[in-house]
């Protein structure tokens, strides 16, 4: 072979190989070698490209929004830093502002970023930005080529209506500010992802849907669905948060719920009614953080990984593993400000049901060995913090990390660099030692947090060209009766409790089995047990009233669903976010116990009550879950296959 033929068919090879991997070819469209002052803080180079964002104080870490109502205009920002800018980190060790000092079309620059991540073709940049000078400073999204080109603006431009309803009061100047200015001014719109069908879509978390939840102050965000021509369409329900959206192979979406439901069965079990101290109560208030997945938008939805530590910003690994943002501080033992670390998680872990057990009852142990720590200590001893984890082609996770000075409670915002990982970390409950991760720092900028790394490739999906399922062409009736005897007009969905006396979906899940090996732990109520559903409406607030700045939301049961053959259904109205009990033929929630037991002969109770999350009932759409179970509510396809994949 020639030369020259040796040298093109090495050329092709190579693009053969890099297509296979699924890695993106481009060129910057400076064509330089980025700032050269940030090229010095480049410690190793990454095997792809990564995006990630350097701010001033470590926001992006924060899961909920702040507590405090802001009445004063423009109101209470969330998750904002003082500066921030979103930046290229390139295989080649360069690393390029793409945002800072950037005009966009309008002339008007961003002073704050958070929250990026890819497009399925690898070749844009999705995230929420802030605009600084006169502009009200909330996060709106934002789309810029990974090339530094097409920076525009996704939401809140003049044709964007805002929020759905009349937002909290806002004072300027000594005067109430008019709630149409309100609507399009006092939201935040963060987290967003693009949905890989064949229309363009973005999955993004918002405050649009106003609400300040119950028993707090904190601006409530659910998920929704940008559309191509600017329409949107609510996909979650949450009272409280729904945070960092992921598209998972399935075609799900995976995402972060706050469980924070004040909702508690009765003592007698005969109701379900937001807690009052002193009251006699079965169950207890929820308050965790879950690892949530639903069909876009709206449909069905359940729980992903429901472990008993926090689930943050979970992400499918190339490994078929979940790999999350988490703390093992015990509630209130670390103030507002726990350690953070990463951990693995297998898809469909199911080791929790904040809503369903008995007050103060603990579940059996389970089973060992679920959990891959990550490491908690640096070669020289010192704590070691990890946020923010995504996966990176096609062994690997990339993340945030930073030491902890001795003395020191956490570490200081400068400390935070890029780091990356060998993902396939020793399975033990304890940490991981930081030489068996093979930790590597890729980038520190001194002076700011690097933090929200997302690795720059092309996504596979089995469903490529799946489309939106068309809602249905059912007329709303005239009439719907409901429960407190006033009658419903307006738009309305289908609920379904599709497999109540179905147990053998949830049997074989990670986290079933006990540490002497018996299950399944959580295993569903008895055959029959369950009479009749009843559908309870979780009322936002309102703000609309000049006289009263907040109008809680109310509590009521509206619907009574019979139950044959362990099938329930109803219409349903879709103006509120409900959540489903099962009642047995005496009017009580049905409880119950299994067998399985750990080590010390602990067996599980558990109530008929969905009460860890709000449900959304889909306009002309059907809602539906496998039934009263008290771990999951179904799961979605390929549950164990998981894996993030190249194209």
């Amino acid at each position: 072979m020639t030369r020259a033929r040796w040298l093109r068919f090495s050329l092709v090879a190579g693009l053969a190989i890099l297509a296979a991997g699924g890695v993106i070819v481009y060129r910057l469209a400076t064509r330089d070698n980025g700032d050269p002052r940030l090229r010095s803080f480049v410690h190793a180079r990454p095997p792809v490209p990564i995006v990630f964002t350097s701010r001033t104080e470590p926001a992006s870490f924060a899961a909920a929004a702040a507590d405090a109502e802001g009445f004063t205009y423009p109101g209470q920002r969330q998750w904002a830093a003082r500066e921030g800018r979103l930046r290229l980190l390139t295989p080649e060790g360069n690393v390029h502002e793409l945002t800072w000092g950037k005009p966009l079309p309008d002339g008007s620059t961003l002073i704050d970023v958070m929250s990026p991540s890819v497009s399925i073709d690898g070749k844009r940049i999705l995230f929420a930005g802030r605009k600084g000078g006169d502009d009200h400073g909330r996060f709106r999204l934002y789309e810029i080529g990974v090339d530094g080109t097409g920076l525009h603006q996704l939401t809140g431009g003049p044709d964007d209506h805002g929020c759905t309803a009349a937002p909290p009061m806002r004072w300027r100047d000594g005067k109430l500010m008019q709630e149409t200015e309100r609507q399009t001014i006092d939201y935040d719109d963060v987290d967003p992802i693009e949905l890989n069908f064949a229309e363009r879509r973005i999955v993004f978390a918002s405050s649009r849907t106003p609400d300040l939840g119950r028993d707090h102050a904190r601006r409530s965000t659910t998920l929704l669905v940008l559309h191509a021509d600017g329409r949107m369409q609510p996909a979650t329900a949450n009272r409280n948060n729904d945070r960092w959206p992921f598209l998972l192979n399935s075609g799900y979406v995976a995402f972060s719920l706050w469980s924070r439901n004040r909702e508690v069965v009765t003592g007698d079990r005969t109701d379900v009614r937001p807690y009052e101290s002193g009251m006699a109560a079965a169950t207890a208030p929820t308050d965790a953080w879950l690892g949530a997945f639903a069909q876009m938008p709206g449909g069905h939805f359940g729980m992903l990984v429901k472990p008993a530590i926090p689930v943050w910003r979970p992400r499918p690994l190339f490994a078929n593993r979940i790999v999350m943002m988490t703390t093992f501080a015990e509630p209130g033992t670390a103030g507002d400000d726990p350690p953070l670390t990463v951990v693995q998680v297998p898809p469909g872990l199911l080791a929790n049901a904040p809503s369903a057990r008995p007050t103060g009852a603990l579940l059996p142990r389970t089973q060992s060995g679920l959990l891959r720590r990550g490491p908690d200590r640096m070669a020289d001893g010192r704590s070691l913090w990890l946020a923010t984890p995504s996966p990176c082609p096609t062994s690997h996770v990339v993340m945030a990390g930073a030491a902890v000075n001795a003395g020191a409670r956490r570490p200081e915002s400068g400390a935070f660099g890029l780091y990356m990982a060998s993902d396939d970390w020793p399975a033990s409950d304890a940490p991981a030692d930081a030489a068996n991760v093979d930790l590597k720092l890729l980038f520190d900028d001194p002076e700011l947090v690097d933090a929200e790394p997302v690795a720059v490739y092309e996504r596979f999906f089995a469903n490529m060209d799946r489309k939106e399922e068309s809602p249905s062409d059912e007329a709303t009736p005239k009439d719907l009766p409901l429960a407190n005897g006033q009658i419903y007009r307006g738009s309305i969905g289908q609920l379904f409790a599709t497999s109540i006396n179905a147990h053998t979906a949830m049997s074989d899940l990670p986290g079933q089995k006990t540490d002497a090996g018996e299950g399944p732990i959580f295993d569903g109520p008895p055959k029959d047990a369950i009479d009749h559903l009843r559908i309870y409406a979780a009322r936002r607030d309102r703000f609309d009233d000049p006289d009263k700045p907040r109008i809680a939301g109310t509590w009521e049961m509206i619907l009574k669903v019979p139950v044959k053959n362990g099938v329930g259904g109803t219409p349903a109205p879709t103006d509120s976010p409900t959540v489903l009990a099962g009642f047995d033929n005496s009017g009580r929630v049905v409880q119950w116990s299994t067998p399985a037991k750990d080590t010390s002969g602990r067996t599980a109770t558990m109530y008929a009550f969905a009460g860890d999350h709000y449900s959304l009932t889909k306009v002309g759409g059907r809602h539906f879950c496998v039934g009263c179970h008290p771990g999951h509510s179904g799961v979605p396809p390929d549950t164990h296959n998981h894996a993030e994949r190249v194209r």
